[in-house]
């Protein structure tokens, strides 16, 4: 049964010796299995990877595809981070791909005890999909409340998500993806958008990867977002769909892996990326 705390289905990869521990949030319409590639490569490098289902996604509790309140995933986010670090101590991240990066953001503002920075891959902080302010104020005050778990006839498309065809084809085929998304995920999502904006920046330092030919989310919205922040790192790749993780694995795998060594000292000699 799910009720206010409910069971989330979480994968965990504890190389022998490690380090460091990198809680990672997948992109709204996939799960964490698809993250488990990048997963094993992090761990070879002494990294202890967690990687949840968020709640309505995978093999997690909660309607498919749908959440009441977007604070409900990052009350989730909480209880794993607190989980995490009451069984070990040492230096932790918090990352996310799409969706799962702008609940990483808004996740870090309150995470400071033992937080080591975020990682914010093609963030959500802006969608190029913007219907129209007297469309999105029916849908807000007026269908929301009556319908919110309503959902679209057709499957939300897979065009853009990823330049890789093996990944499109496994998502359209993935009966654990979640491509009918309700009203209410929706709207949850642009307020979360909204938050990132009335919220102060976080207390921690970022590393954000973007792509260049996001066709998804906007660059700029992120840009903005971050323009401010004091400890912020940007990079962007040139041949990528929205999804990074999907289509550029060596360039994530390789600047992430700078990036947290950097601010844990934890290699001494690190590995060089081939083209």
């Amino acid at each position: 049964m799910c009720d206010e705390y409910p069971p989330l289905f979480i994968r965990r990869i504890s190389p022998e010796r490690w380090h460091t521990q990198l809680i990672f949030l997948h992109a709204s319409m996939v799960h964490s299995e698809y993250y488990l590639p990048i997963a094993l490569k992090w761990a070879q490098e002494g990294i202890r990877v967690i990687l949840p289902d968020l709640r309505g996604h995978g093999r997690s509790c909660g309607p498919r595809g749908h959440v009441q309140n977007f604070r409900q995933h990052l009350s989730d986010i909480q209880r794993i981070y607190a989980a995490v670090q009451s069984q070990y101590s040492a230096p932790t991240f918090l990352g996310g791909e799409s969706y799962g990066a702008l609940m990483a953001y808004l996740a870090c503002i309150p995470l400071r005890t033992n937080l080591k920075g975020g990682i914010l891959i093609a963030p959500s902080f802006g969608l190029y999909f913007n219907p129209p302010k007297w469309l999105q104020y029916f849908m807000r005050h007026a269908l929301h409340p009556v319908w919110p778990r309503l959902r679209p006839i057709l499957p939300l498309p897979v065009e853009g998500v990823a330049h890789n065809q093996n990944i499109t084809r496994l998502i359209a085929q993935d009966r654990n993806a979640n491509r009918h998304y309700t009203l209410g995920f929706l709207i949850n999502l642009w307020k979360a958008q909204e938050q990132v904006f009335k919220e102060s920046l976080p207390a921690v330092p970022l590393l954000a990867l973007l792509s260049e030919q996001d066709g998804i989310t906007r660059n700029d919205r992120t840009e903005d977002a971050l323009r401010d922040h004091p400890d912020v790192v940007v990079r962007y790749h040139s041949a990528s769909g929205h999804s990074l993780v999907a289509d550029q694995p060596d360039f994530v795998f390789h600047e992430s892996l700078m990036w947290m060594a950097k601010r844990t000292g934890a290699l001494s000699d690190p590995p060089v990326m081939t083209s």
